[in-house]
């Protein structure tokens, strides 16, 4: 461990030490959106085969508080039959992050970004009903791209807001649908060998921001103007994408 904490960069670690508080600070707030901070920052630093598990990692230590959302606010009779059809979805994309060329990974994962980012900043978004084979769909795309990614949300994300749910409908379902898909993502990765030594080390250094950033964020959530902090996080995620899309 401590040769291991050595060879880790000083100042990538400091970056992806602020892109996990901001991370942490998204999903306390709107219930989704940390991957999209986090993975670009951790592709570029470590590698999609090290990032994708780190995130999953990650998940560990906000079980609580994903927890307490989730029992207030989920509305499991449809969120549950979503849950079960990403997991079936879930090893597929993990078989495309063992056998696909990270460098192609990673520029999917900024395009990921760009695009959610775009669609939702103009708005581009149809007004559609929510019904169970949607729900399917969205679910399986999402368990298929957070395999590979661990970009699960944005799927669900333009889906749910598609449907114009109510922000605290969409927050706990959100929730929900992430406890359930991030233990089993969790235990699948560690099946396929992907969760090293090295992931569970940089997870457990971003895990004390991430928490931080989480409780930060669930703060703000009943307080701040939800179209600002709306916007901070679409131009936040603009840049990271980028950024990362240029390396």
């Amino acid at each position: 461990m401590p040769e291991l904490l050595s060879d880790l960069d000083l100042p990538l670690l400091a970056l992806t030490v602020c892109a996990a508080f901001l991370a942490g600070a998204v999903r306390g707030f709107a219930g989704f959106g940390s991957a999209l901070v986090l993975a670009p920052v951790l592709a570029l630093a470590y590698g999609p085969t090290v990032a994708v598990p780190v995130i999953s990692v990650l998940q560990v230590p906000i079980l609580y508080q994903v927890t307490k959302i989730a029992m207030r606010d989920t509305d499991w009779r449809r969120t549950g039959p979503m849950a079960a059809t990403a997991l079936v979805a879930i090893p597929l994309g993990a078989t495309v992050l063992k056998t696909l060329d990270p460098e192609v990974l990673r520029i999917g994962i900024s395009v990921i970004v760009l695009g959610l980012a775009a669609v939702m900043a103009v708005g581009g978004l149809p007004r559609i009903g929510r019904t169970r084979a949607r729900d399917i769909v969205a679910a399986t795309t999402a368990g298929t791209m957070g395999g590979a990614t661990g970009i699960g949300g944005p799927p669900l994300v333009l889906y749910f807001l598609a449907t114009a749910e109510p922000a605290r409908q969409v927050r706990g379902d959100l929730s929900g649908y992430f406890l359930v898909t991030g233990v089993v993502g969790l235990a699948t990765y560690f099946a396929y060998g992907l969760i090293t030594v090295e992931a569970l080390t940089i997870g457990a250094i971003l895990a004390v921001p991430h928490f931080a950033g989480m409780s930060f964020g669930g703060f703000l959530f009943p307080r701040a103007s939800e179209k600002t902090f709306r916007w901070i996080a679409l131009t936040i995620l603009a840049c990271v994408g980028v950024g990362t899309l240029l390396k």
